[in-house]
C-alpha cells in the first residue's frame, strides 16, 4: 500500500516553509501499523524541524528522486533527519525489510553529531538507493555530519547510486555493518571543520564491520577518499580476582555502565602476539552495578587471569573490499600544512588488527600524501590499481610504539601483496615499507615519465629506533622503467630498492629477482639468494651469501667479432671499489670455415682506493685449450679497473666470439 504524505489525513504541505515532520511521522506509523508498505514524497520541499523515524518493519520511504527535497531546518538543536531504528530497554530492537529510494536530504546549516542525514540503525534486509545527501560544502558550523551511515550491526543491506556532498563527516560510514554493500556511489566535497577532527572528512569509512564492499564508488575533494579503520572500543574493564577466572568464564567490573548489547563482543590484551584478541562471549549477564559474569565457548585458548584488561565492543573489521572506483584530488589543508589520501587503512585502537582487505581497480590520483596508506593490517592484497600524481603511491607501515607501555602493540602490519599495479609520477617514491613483513610486490610497473619525480622506487624504513626492521620481501616481476637518463638527470637513481639508513634499514630475509640499470654491486641491498639484471648491459647477477650491498655474483656474456689477424680488448667486467673478485671465463669461437676453440681462464683481481686495479697472482689456464687454429689467442688481463678480454684472430678470416664470465666479489 502507498501511503502519500500530501494527502488526507496527513496533508504534508512539501512548500519548504511549513514544517512537514509531524505529518510526515503520522504516515509512517499508518503503514508501519498496517504491515509495512511505501510511504511516497510528492516532488516537493518537505521542512523537518524534528525526525523523521522509521521503526516499523517493511517501511519504505520513497520520492522523486532530487525533487523530492527534506530539509533539516531546526528551531533550536539539532537531530538526525531521517532515522531507521527501533529502541529498547536492551538498546535496540532489529527492524527488517526497510529502505529508502529517490529522496534528497538537505542541511541549511548545522547537522546531527556523528550520525548521518540518513541513518540506518539495527536493520536487515534493508537499501537505500538513489539517495542524495548535501551540506553546506564549508564544515557545516563546525559539526560532525555524515551523509549516510549505518550502526547497530545493521546486516544483509545495500546503498547505491547515492550521491553525498559537502558534509563535515563521512559521506557514506558502514559503522557495525555486516554483509553491507555499497555500489555505484560518489562523495564528494567532504570537509571538516571541527577542532582536533580536521582529518574526519572521508568520503566513504567503514569501522567494526564484516563482509562490506565499496564497488565503482568515487571520491573527491575530500580530506581522505576512503577510510577503512580499527574503531576504537567503547570501555573497558579488569577481570576480577572472585571468582577465580578460568578459561570459560570470568567476572569482569567495567570503569563505566553499559547495556548488554555491547557486552557480547569483548577483547583482551595478548603480551605475546602484541595484539587485542576477541573472545568468543556466549553470554553475559549483569550481576551487580558494572560488574558481569562472562561465560566464553569451550573453543577459548586464551588465557583470562585476575587484573587482566577487558575491552568492551571490541571488533576489528574483517573482509573489507574496495573494487574499482577513484579517488582523486582528496585535499586537507590544516594549519598551512597540505595532505590528503586516497586510502588510508588504520587502527585507532592500539592493538586492535584489521584482517582480509582487498583493494582492486581503484585509481588514485592527485593526492598529496599517499594515494594508498596501510597500517594495522594483516592478510591484504591490493592488485590492479593506477596510482600516479599523488605524494607517494603506496606506503605500508607498522604503528608507532604507543604511549601506554603496558600494551606496546607493535609489529601489526604483515602479510601484504602488491600485484599487477601501475604507480607512477608520484612526488616522493612509489612504494615505501617501514617497519612491515612479509610483503609481495609482483607484476607490477613502478615507474616515471619524467626525470623530477618518484626518486625513489621503492623505499625501506623503520618507525622508530625500536621498531622492528622491515622483513621478508619479495619483489618479482617489476618494471622500472623511466629510471635511465632517458627521461634526464634531475634524479638519478642508482638503485631500485633504497634503504633511507643503509645497514640499519635494509631487508635481511625474503627474495628479490629485479631488472634495473647499472650493476648491483656496491649499490643494491638485497637477500641471499636475490637475482638481478643490468637491463643496460643484460649482465645477470645474484647473491650468493649476505643482504648487504656487496657480494653479487656477476653472470656476463660478451660478443665479438675479429676480422683478420687483429687484436681485440673487450672490457668484461669493473672491478668495484674496495673490493676482491675471482674471475671465471670461458670463451667460444667460430669461424665461418667451421673451426672452433674453446678457452677456459681464471684470475683474480683487487681494488683499494686510491690506487688502480692490479690482479691476484697470475691467470690460470683451466685445462687445456681446444682449438682448430694454433693462430687464435685468447687472454685476461687488468688494466684501468677492468678486467679485460684479449683475443687474437687469424689474416683471411672472420672469427665470432662468445664471453661468459662469472665474477665472484667480496667486499668487506
Amino acid at each position: 500500500m502507498i501511503y502519500n504524505v500530501k494527502s488526507a489525513p496527513y496533508n504534508a504541505a512539501g512548500n519548504g516553509t511549513t514544517p512537514d515532520d509531524a505529518a510526515i511521522n503520522a504516515a509512517i506509523v499508518d503503514c508501519g501499523t498496517a504491515g509495512g508498505g511505501v510511504v511516497y514524497f510528492p516532488r516537493g520541499v518537505y521542512k523537518l524541524t524534528s525526525r523523521v523515524n522509521v521503526a516499523y518493519s517493511g517501511v519504505i520511504l520513497e520520492g522523486e528522486g532530487r525533487e523530492s527535497v527534506l530539509k533539516h531546518e531546526p528551531e533550536t538543536g539539532t537531530f538526525i533527519p531521517v532515522l531507521f531504528f527501533k529502541s529498547a530497554s536492551t538498546g535496540y530492537e532489529e527492524i527488517r525489510n526497510v529502505g529508502a529510494r529517490d529522496l534528497t536530504i538537505e542541511f541549511a546549516n548545522a547537522g546531527p553529531p556523528s550520525a548521518g542525514g540518513l541513518q540506518l540503525n539495527g536493520c536487515v534486509d534493508w537499501f537505500c538507493e538513489r539517495v542524495t545527501v548535501r551540506g553546506n560544502g564549508t564544515g557545516m558550523s563546525n559539526s560532525t555530519t555524515n551523509g549516510i551511515a549505518t550502526a547497530f550491526w545493521s546486516r544483509d543491506g545495500i546503498i547505491s547510486g547515492c550521491v553525498v556532498e559537502g558534509v563535515s563527516k563521512p559521506g557514506i560510514y558502514l559503522a557495525g555493518a555486516r554483509r553491507v554493500t555499497v555500489v555505484g556511489c560518489m562523495a564528494k566535497n567532504i570537509k571538516c571543520t571541527a577542532a582536533a577532527l580536521e582529518d574526519a572528512g572521508a568520503g566513504f569509512q567503514t569501522g567494526q564491520s564484516r563482509e562490506v564492499s565499496f564497488i565503482d564508488c568515487h571520491a573527491t575533494g575530500c580530506a581522505t577518499g576512503f577510510n577503512i579503520i580499527c574503531m576504537g572500543t567503547y570501555g573497558d574493564g579488569t577481570v576480577d580476582a572472585s571468582p577465580a577466572p578460568s578459561l570459560t568464564s570470568f567476572s569482569v567490573t567495567l570503569s563505566s555502565a553499559h547495556l548488554p548489547y555491547r557486552m557480547d563482543r569483548l577483547g583482551i590484551w595478548n603480551p605475546t602476539t602484541k595484539r587485542i584478541v576477541e573472545l568468543p562471549v556466549t553470554s553475559a549477564t549483569n550481576t551487580s552495578g558494572n560488574t558481569w559474569a562472562i561465560t566464553l565457548a569451550a573453543s577459548n585458548t586464551e588465557s583470562i587471569t585476575a587484573g587482566a584488561k577487558i575491552f568492551v565492543n571490541y571488533e576489528p573489521y574483517r573482509n573489507v573490499r574496495i573494487i574499482g572506483g577513484s579517488s582523486k584530488n582528496n585535499v586537507l589543508v590544516h594549519n598551512s600544512v597540505t595532505s590528503g589520501h586516497g586510502v588510508v587503512v588504520s587502527s585507532l585502537q592500539a592493538g586492535a588488527v584489521g584482517r582480509d582487505l582487498v583493494i582492486s581497480g581503484l585509481i588514485c590520483e592527485g593526492n598529496p600524501s599517499a594515494g594508498i596508506k596501510m597500517a594495522a593490517v594483516e592478510d591484504a592484497l591490493v592488485e590492479g590499481c593506477i596510482l600516479r600524481d599523488n605524494g607517494a603511491g603506496i606506503q605500508l607501515t607498522d604503528i608507532a610504539l604507543p604511549a601506554t607501555p603496558e600494551m606496546p602493540a607493535q609489529d601489526v602490519t604483515n602479510r601484504i601483496m602488491i600485484s599487477g599495479c601501475e604507480i607512477y609520477d608520484n612526488t616522493n617514491f612509489g612504494v615505501q615499507l617501514r617497519s612491515v613483513e612479509d610483503v609481495t610486490i609482483q607484476g607490477t610497473r613502478i615507474y616515471r615519465t619524467k626525470d623530477t619525480v618518484q626518486a625513489f622506487p621503492i623505499l625501506i624504513s623503520k618507525v622508530g629506533e625500536s621498531s622492528r626492521k622491515t622483513a621478508n620481501v619479495k619483489l618479482r616481476d617489476i618494471d622500472f622503467s623511466g629510471y635511465d637518463l632517458s627521461k634526464g638527470s634531475s634524479f638519478v637513481v642508482s638503485t631500485p630498492v633504497v634503504p633511507s639508513s643503509g645497514d640499519s634499514d635494509a631487508v635481511e630475509s625474503g627474495l628479490y629477482d629485479l631488472a634495473f640499470f647499472g650493476a648491483p654491486e656496491g649499490v643494491l641491498y638485497a637477500p641471499p639468494g636475490s637475482r638481478y639484471v643490468d637491463r643496460a648491459t643484460g649482465a645477470s647477477y645474484r647473491k650468493a651469501h649476505g643482504w648487504k650491498k656487496s657480494n653479487w655474483i656477476a653472470s656476463l656474456t660478451h660478443q665479438q667479432r675479429t676480422e683478420d689477424a687483429t687484436t681485440t680488448l673487450v672490457n668484461l667486467y669493473i672491478v668495484p671499489d674496495n673490493s676482491v673478485v675471482h674471475a671465471s671465463i670461458v670463451a667460444v669461437a667460430r669461424c665461418n670455415n667451421g673451426e672452433s676453440a674453446v678457452y677456459r681462464r681464471a684470475l683474480g683481481a683487487k681494488r683499494h682506493n686510491p690506487n688502480e686495479a692490479a690482479a691476484v697472482g697470475t691467470v690460470q689456464t683451466i685445462g687445456s685449450d681446444g682449438e682448430d687454429d694454433a693462430d687464435w689467442s685468447f687472454n685476461v688481463v687488468v688494466a684501468y679497473n677492468t678486467i679485460r678480454a684479449v683475443i687474437v684472430g687469424e689474416a683471411g678470416k672472420t672469427i665470432d666470439w662468445l664471453i661468459r664470465t662469472e665474477v665472484d666479489v667480496y667486499t668487506p
